[in-house]
């Protein structure tokens, strides 16, 4: 009798720890478990972070409603992150970190909301911890009204994150940032529509007026690679603005080496092409040649700030070293004649010229 009592017991553990390890498995992965802490700043908040989708009262959360936060990784595994929950929502992600380093990843909303309120959730990792905020707003919350910062002429102020690869699809990392004014609280929906295979697009919540950052999340595989320039537009208020990136080619080293001839000073050997005349749109006869020393072989992106409605960018593959010419393309519109100063960056270095719009 108490043999088979033993083989009972033992049955049952046997059970127990092969529903652990499913768990495990689950959780961690076929991979080894991987280490780190989720980025935060000062007060503890998750820095970066971005929060995307309309959390309405009483609506179920669904896959426009994300937060994506990132992750110094320390050992490359498999990893489970996720929020407690807070007024009946809660975020999860589980994936594998294929490298070590900053990582941004997407966690996934779940629940519904039963109050509208500011949320503050707590977002745990291998025992680090940040916080992000998340209002819960009425189910008749109105729409906002807002401006798009340089509508409608290039979006002043704007940030493209994470690297564009053509053939390559987009992860968390691949974010599009700028700046509106609100004139009036209420809840946003932004697109930018496909361009070479890619698209940008967000909503989310105003809750107060004046200069706001709205952060769009990128989806879709680059097709070609090249200087990409698009809108980002409203759908429903008569605003928008323009804004360019750089896809890269797949293969090869991602950053190359060199400086701009005649760093601090006048750009070397500068030569334009096309006419420049106020109040005609730049198009792909209109460019720019400067020359650039070259030192470490590699994907390269080169361009101007924008000054009288016009800006000249760049990119390519340098496949040899040394001195190299480079020409930017003109993007935009003139808004003026006369002579205006250009400052050219590339390599983290700086060059100038005039033009001349006439």
């Amino acid at each position: 009798m108490k043999f088979f009592k033993a083989i009972f017991f033992l049955a049952i553990v046997g059970t127990l720890y092969t529903s652990c390890q499913k768990e495990t498995s689950y959780e961690g992965g076929a991979t080894s478990i991987s280490s780190g802490s989720l980025k935060s700043g000062g007060s503890g908040d998750c820095l970066p972070s971005n929060v995307n989708g309309l959390y309405k009262v009483g609506v179920t959360l669904n896959t426009s409603n994300y937060i994506d936060v990132t992750v110094n990784v320390t050992t490359a595994g498999s990893y489970v992150v996720k929020s407690d929950t807070v007024n009946g929502i809660y975020f999860r992600g589980v994936g594998v970190f294929q490298a070590t380093g900053n990582q941004v990843i997407r966690l996934t909303g779940g629940g519904r909301p039963t109050l509208a309120q500011l949320n503050e959730l707590t977002i745990k990792y291998n025992g680090s911890i940040c916080k992000i905020g998340i209002n819960s707003i009425d189910a008749t919350t109105p729409e906002a009204e807002f401006q798009l910062n340089g509508s409608p002429a290039n979006c002043t102020g704007y940030t493209v994150n994470g690297n564009y690869v053509a053939g390559t699809t987009l992860t968390a990392a691949n974010t599009l940032s700028f700046m509106v004014n609100v004139t009036a609280p209420g809840t946003y929906s932004l697109s930018v529509p496909s361009v070479n295979g890619v698209i940008f697009t967000g909503s989310g919540y105003f809750a107060a007026i004046g200069p706001q950052t709205v952060t769009l999340s990128g989806f879709g595989t680059p097709a070609q690679p090249g200087i990409v320039t698009a809108d980002v537009a409203t759908l429903s208020l008569s605003t928008k603005c323009s804004f360019i990136y750089t896809i890269i080619p797949s293969g090869g080293n991602l950053n190359a080496t060199f400086t701009m001839a005649g760093a601090g000073s006048a750009c070397a050997n500068f030569s334009t092409a096309g006419t420049f005349t106020p109040g005609t749109p730049m198009n792909g006869t209109n460019t720019a040649t400067v020359d650039a020393i070259v030192t470490g072989t590699g994907i390269y992106t080169v361009a101007s700030n924008t000054v009288n409605g016009v800006t000249f960018v760049a990119s390519g593959n340098f496949t040899q070293t040394g001195t190299r010419a480079v020409t930017l393309t003109a993007i935009g519109t003139p808004a003026a004649a006369g002579t205006f100063t250009f400052s050219v960056t590339g390599g983290s270095s700086t060059c100038t010229f005039d033009l001349t719009f006439n």
